[in-house]
């Protein structure tokens, strides 16, 4: 079933794994392109660092022998394989060694010699490598001047006609390139970038659907509002609010709920956008609806509907500077009133903790079919489970692949052990293929 990989079973459902890591790439692009940029750089900047060029200077030979054979094709390669074998063990001798060293004045050998035959002929190529291209035409000349005397009473009288040589290389056998570094690099940040996705995916547990949200909650689900742009909401958006009011006033009528908690886990699920779409859905149902931002911390409900930034409301009521009546503003050709207030507070628990709220929401509660109640977030704060006994039920907000599931569970469970009834839950900002 699609999203039991961050569920608590275990359970890994790729599909949904699939998609998280889709959603965190492309909200992370931006580390794609630095890790993709650093890898690159870096590998470049080591190539161009560690750089060591290598010059090969070669001969080529072709063997003979002055015996009785010699001439014989079949003999010749048979002394060139023998000269092939024999030769790795000469050039890396300790005599050819001291007397290359004697040659050249140096104390080591300035480079590496090696010799191989050309298979089936009697072509044998000996190569010297060194740091310099001069240094290792030297160290070849000087190998082509020792190595006779050592290599003679090994394999007797022989013939070694040059053919080719190189002379001083012009260029190193190992050219940096440092574009493919670069791709190397970019490709390495790359796989960092999915893996880190991969990983993040794996560990992040989040409501992703419908059926996540419902086991984890066991609360009625009322529906998801998919996400919107806030000042152009969809005919969808639309849609889903009228079919999440109507299933909401079916559980009002049933529960006879007059005053109505709204709330999320943390900050940023759109609960105040939700509470204020839902007191316009149903008040176009026919319902006189009071909107009241109680979320004192961070008051929202102002800024959503569209207020004057100077608005008075809750904070004023409660400190008894205001009544409701006058802080109390009527949406035009609307049955819908709010009491909203833009003065947040660092420490609500005074002010709340006085019972004041509840009367306020009483008396609210007469004046209208249904008060809305807009509360900070219950899993990080104690606001919302303080309010539970204040209003006959609550609505749960989700949004969709944010909050940590334990997160989410634990203010369920406040608001619960605080004696909250709830109306229903709510899937938000949904995306939909």
């Amino acid at each position: 079933m699609n999203g039991e990989m961050r569920l608590e079973d275990g359970r890994i459902d790729l599909t949904s794994l699939a998609e998280t890591m889709w959603k965190q790439g492309r909200r992370f692009w931006w580390l794609l392109l630095l890790l993709a940029g650093i890898g690159a750089t870096a590998c470049s900047f080591l190539v161009k660092k560690t750089y060591q060029p290598v010059y090969t200077a070669f001969a080529a030979y072709a063997v003979s022998s002055d015996s009785v054979y010699a001439g014989n094709k079949n003999y010749e390669q048979k002394v060139a394989e023998q000269i092939g074998v024999v030769f790795p063990y000469i050039l890396t001798s300790d005599v050819l060694r001291e007397k290359v060293c004697e040659k050249m004045g140096t104390k080591t050998m300035p480079g590496s010699i090696d010799a191989s035959v050309v298979q089936d002929t009697n072509l044998i190529t000996i190569r010297a490598r060194a740091a310099s291209a001069g240094r290792a035409y030297e160290l070849l000349q000087a190998v082509l001047a020792c190595y006779p005397e050592i290599l003679h009473p090994v394999t007797g009288v022989l013939k070694m006609e040059l053919l080719d040589e190189s002379g001083v290389p012009h260029q190193p056998d190992n050219i940096p390139d440092g574009r493919r570094a670069a791709l190397e690099g970019a490709g390495g940040g790359s796989l960092l970038f999915i893996l880190i996705v991969l990983f993040g995916a794996m560990a992040k547990k989040t409501v992703r659907n419908r059926e996540d949200l419902q086991r984890l909650t066991q609360i009625h689900y009322l529906g998801s509002l998919p996400k919107t742009r806030a000042k152009k909401r969809s005919a969808a958006f639309l849609d889903a609010r009228y079919a999440i009011c109507a299933r909401l006033e079916k559980e009002l009528k049933k529960k006879n709920m007059h005053t109505l908690l709204v709330t999320s886990a943390v900050a940023g699920e759109g609960k105040t956008t939700v509470a204020c779409n839902l007191a316009l859905g149903l008040e176009k149902k026919g319902y006189s609806v009071l909107l009241l931002d109680a979320d004192l911390r961070k008051p929202a409900v102002c800024r959503t509907m569209q207020l004057d930034s100077g608005t008075e409301g809750a904070y004023e009521v409660l400190t008894g500077q205001r009544t409701a009546e006058e802080v109390k503003i009527r949406c035009r050709d609307t049955q819908l009133c709010v009491i909203a207030g833009t003065k947040s507070l660092s420490s609500t628990q005074q002010i709340l903790g006085t019972g004041k709220i509840a009367e306020i929401i009483k008396q609210l509660e007469k004046e209208a079919d249904l008060v809305i109640v807009d509360t900070p977030p219950a899993g990080i704060l104690s606001d919302a489970a303080m309010l539970a006994s204040c209003v006959d039920g609550g609505v749960f907000v989700v949004r969709q692949d944010f909050a940590d599931v334990r997160i989410l569970t634990e203010g369920i469970r406040e608001l619960s052990e605080a004696g909250m009834e709830f109306a229903g839950c709510i899937l938000n900002q949904t995306e939909h293929k």
